[in-house]
C-alpha cells in the first residue's frame, strides 16, 4: 500500500529511550500507551537531508499487534528545514503488545524496531458508523450512540486566532452541546481585502464584502503553505501552522469534539493553481492524513463545494486515495450542494448535503436519501441571522425548527452563526440565540433510543413530524401546528406524555390511559416536542 518507502536491511532493536546513529536520533514513544491515544516516534537529524524534506524523503513504520496483521503508517516532516520527522500511530486494541519497525529513505543502513503495550482507553474513542443501524453513528469501542450536532467555524485555525481564542470557541461548543466542529485545513483563498481596520464596517450584502466582512488583518488566505497569494510553494508546508492544527485537534479531542477537517474549499480558483489529482494535490492530502489521522477524533471532508471546481470523478478518486493512506479508516465524505451524488460508494461513510428550506422541505430531503445506508448530515441548512426566509441568515426560530425537522427524519445537522463579523467564517464566538436552544434538541434525542426509531410522519397530521419505535416510544414534533393526532392504538396500555419546550428545555409529564388515538395539544403557541412512552 505504501510502495514509496525504501525498505532498508540490517536490524537494530531499540532498547533505550533513544538511539543515535550516524547523525540520526530516534526517540520511540513510551512503553505503555492507552488505546486510541497516539504513539509517536521522533526522528531527529543533525543535518537536514538532501532535497525537499516534504517531497523527497519518506519516513514511516509498520505496527503489528500481537496475533494481528501489520499496519503501515506514513510519517511526515515536522521541521521547516527537515531536521525532524514524526510517525504517529493510534492503537485500536486494548491490553495488547504492538511491535514496530521504522523505515526511512534517509541515508542510513539501519532499521529501528521496538514495542509498546496498550491499556484501556483514556479520552475520546473514534466515532464510526453503527454497523447494525447504518443511518447513525456510535463510538468504536463502547458502541454507545454518538448524537451528531455540528458547528461550522471555517477559519478557526487562521493565524489571527491564537490558541486561547480557539479553546474559547471549543468551550463555547461544550456549553451549548456542539460535539463536532468543521473547519478549513488550508484556509480560504481570498486576497481581495484592501481595507484598513479603521474602514471596517459590516454593511450591505455579506457575499459581496471582502472576506465576508471579516475585520481586516484577521484572515491569512492560505497559511498551510509557504509563500504568498498566487505564488505559494505547494511543495513546502508551513510547519508552524500545521503544529497549530495539531494543538487545535488535540484540544477538540480533550473535550470530546469531532474535528472535521475540510481539506480545501473552492473560491479564487485555488484548485487550478495546484491542479486536479496532481502531485501537489496528492501531497497535500497525504500530508494531512499522515499528520492528523492518528487523532481519534478526526473526520475527513475532501472538499467543501467541490462540485464547483472538480469533475464528478474527482471525489471518488481522491476518496479512494485517502482510504489507501489512512490506516484507521476515519470517517470520510465530501461536501457539495443539495444533491448527494455518490450513493453507497465505499469511500464515503456519510451523506453530506447543503439544502435550505422550510420545515417540511428539509425533512423531506432527509427522507429522499432514506434508502442509502449511510448517516445523513445537512451541513448547511442556513446560518443564523435575521431573515425569515430559507437561505443563509435565518432567524433563530427558523434555524431551531429546521434542525429539529432534520432530526425528525432520522438525520443530523450542523449549525452556523451569521453574526456581524461572520462568526461561521472567522471562527469567532457569535451572537446567535439558537445554540442555547439546540442544546435541548441534543438532550432530547440522547434520551430516546434514536438509532432504533424510524420516521413515521403518516401517524400525525400536516405540520407535525413523528419518529417511532412502534409500540414502545414515539417522538412527535409540532413544528407549525398547535395540535395533532397520533394515530396509534396501544391495546389498552397506559402511556406517559412528556412535553418539551425546544426554546427553554422545560419538561412537563403526565400519565394517560389508552383510549384509541392520542390527541396532542401543545401547552402554548410556538413549536413543541412531545415524547410518548408506552407502559410495559
Amino acid at each position: 500500500m505504501r510502495n514509496s518507502f525504501v525498505i532498508l536491511c540490517a536490524c537494530l532493536t531499540v532498547l533505550s529511550a533513544k538511539l543515535v546513529h550516524a547523525g540520526i536520533t530516534v526517540k520511540p514513544g513510551p512503553p505503555i500507551v492507552p488505546c486510541f491515544d497516539i504513539y509517536e516516534i521522533i526522528v531527529q537529524l543533525d543535518s537536514p537531508p538532501e532535497g525537499n524534506p516534504f517531497a523527497d524523503v519518506r519516513v514511516g513504520a509498520t505496527f503489528t499487534p500481537q496475533g494481528g496483521s501489520p499496519i503501515e503508517v506514513d510519517g511526515f516532516c515536522d521541521d521547516q528545514k527537515g531536521h525532524c520527522f514524526r510517525v504517529r500511530f493510534c492503537p485500536s486494541l486494548t491490553a495488547t503488545e504492538y511491535k514496530f519497525s521504522l523505515t526511512t529513505s534517509i541515508g542510513t543502513d539501519k532499521k529501528y524496531t521496538g514495542s509498546f503495550q496498550t491499556t484501556q482507553p483514556r479520552g475520546m474513542q473514534p466515532v464510526i458508523v453503527n454497523p447494525e443501524h447504518p443511518k447513525h453513528f456510535q463510538f468504536a469501542l463502547s458502541r454507545q450512540p454518538f448524537y451528531h450536532m455540528g458547528l461550522t467555524a471555517y477559519h478557526l485555525l487562521d493565524p489571527s486566532n491564537d490558541d486561547k481564542q480557539i479553546e474559547g470557541l471549543l468551550d463555547y461548543c461544550i456549553r451549548y452541546g456542539f460535539n463536532k466542529v468543521r473547519f478549513l485545513l488550508t484556509g480560504y483563498p481570498r486576497d481581495t481585502d484592501t481595507r484598513s481596520k479603521g474602514e471596517y464596517t459590516f454593511e450591505g450584502d455579506p457575499w459581496k464584502l471582502p472576506n465576508y466582512g471579516a475585520p481586516p488583518g484577521e484572515l491569512n488566505p492560505l497559511p498551510a503553505w509557504l509563500g504568498k497569494p498566487h505564488r505559494y510553494d505547494f511543495t513546502r508546508f508551513n510547519v508552524a501552522y500545521w503544529q497549530k492544527v495539531d494543538r487545535a485537534v488535540q484540544a477538540m479531542r480533550d473535550r470530546g469534539i469531532v474535528a472535521t477537517c475540510i481539506i480545501t474549499i473552492e473560491k479564487q480558483n485555488l484548485p487550478r493553481e495546484y491542479g486536479a489529482l496532481t502531485e501537489h494535490e496528492k501531497r497535500l492530502y497525504r500530508y494531512a492524513v499522515a499528520r492528523l489521522a492518528s487523532f481519534s477524533n478526526v473526520w475527513w471532508d475532501l472538499g467543501n463545494e467541490h462540485n464547483e471546481y472538480r469533475k464528478p470523478s474527482w471525489a471518488p478518486t481522491m476518496g479512494r486515495l485517502v482510504r489507501q493512506w489512512d490506516p484507521y479508516d476515519r470517517l470520510c465524505s465530501a461536501h457539495g450542494y443539495a444533491d448527494w451524488n455518490y450513493s453507497n460508494q465505499s469511500w464515503a461513510d456519510y451523506i453530506i448535503t447543503q439544502q435550505y428550506g422550510n420545515c417540511i422541505e428539509v425533512n423531506e430531503w432527509v427522507l429522499k436519501y432514506r434508502e442509502i445506508s449511510k448517516p445523513y448530515v445537512n451541513e448547511e441548512y442556513g446560518y443564523e441571522g435575521v431573515l425569515d426566509e430559507p437561505k443563509h441568515g435565518l432567524n433563530a426560530d427558523w434555524v431551531r425548527k429546521c434542525h429539529w425537522s432534520i432530526a425528525m427524519a432520522g438525520g443530523y445537522a450542523t449549525y452556523g452563526d451569521w453574526s456581524p463579523g461572520t462568526a461561521f467564517y472567522t471562527g469567532h464566538i457569535g451572537e446567535g440565540k439558537a445554540p442555547a436552544q439546540l442544546r435541548h434538541l441534543r438532550e432530547t434525542f440522547e434520551s430516546i433510543p434514536y438509532p432504533l426509531m424510524e420516521p413515521h410522519n403518516e401517524l400525525v397530521g400536516t405540520g407535525a413530524f413523528c419518529l417511532a419505535r412502534e409500540g414502545d416510544v414515539y417522538l412527535v414534533y409540532l413544528a407549525d401546528v398547535r395540535e395533532t393526532v397520533l394515530s396509534v392504538k396501544l391495546a389498552g396500555k397506559g402511556y406517559t406524555v412528556t412535553w418539551i419546550n425546544p426554546r427553554t428545555g422545560e419538561h412537563t409529564s403526565s400519565v394517560k390511559a389508552a383510549k384509541g388515538k392520542i390527541t396532542l395539544r401543545a401547552p402554548s403557541s410556538g413549536d413543541w416536542a412531545v415524547v410518548i412512552k408506552v407502559a410495559s
